[in-house]
């Protein structure tokens, strides 16, 4: 049997579908956003205790709103991403090694729900934190 296709029962899509990962306009995701998500998995990592602010308050510090992203720097240039993150760590930890997980991280998940390339991730260990032992009584 000899079957030649023919063009006017051809079912087939002329132009591609779009798929999920094709965007139909452009997507814009707000440095903001993108320093949430770098606050928030830092948070995450094993000895990180803290956020250390950026020396300038800003007016949502001023009137009292708690910022998770405070501590977070976001530079956004043709859709890659470079962060510069200052952390308190915990003394008992071995410092370098924290620092290393916060940038292993970091960059995953800034890649993984945005699309964004992280071109790098700066650590600035600002503060250390310890806990006092108690003083026994004399």
């Amino acid at each position: 049997m000899n079957e030649e296709q023919n063009p006017l029962m051809d079912n087939s899509p002329q132009q591609p579908t779009p798929t999920v990962t094709e965007a139909i306009g452009e997507i814009n995701i707000a440095p903001d956003i993108i320093a949430t998500l770098a606050g928030i998995t830092t948070m995450k990592i094993a000895g990180i205790t803290g956020m250390a602010g950026i020396p300038s308050a800003s007016l949502s510090t001023i009137m009292g709103k708690r910022e998770i992203n405070k501590g977070v720097k976001v530079d956004i240039k043709d859709k890659t991403v470079g962060l510069e993150i200052s952390v308190v760590i915990d003394i008992d930890t071995v410092l370098i090694d924290v620092a290393k997980n916060v940038q292993r991280e970091v960059k995953k998940v800034i890649e993984n729900k945005t699309g964004m390339i992280v071109n790098k991730v700066d650590v600035n260990i600002r503060e250390v934190s310890y806990k006092e032992k108690d003083e026994a009584p004399a």
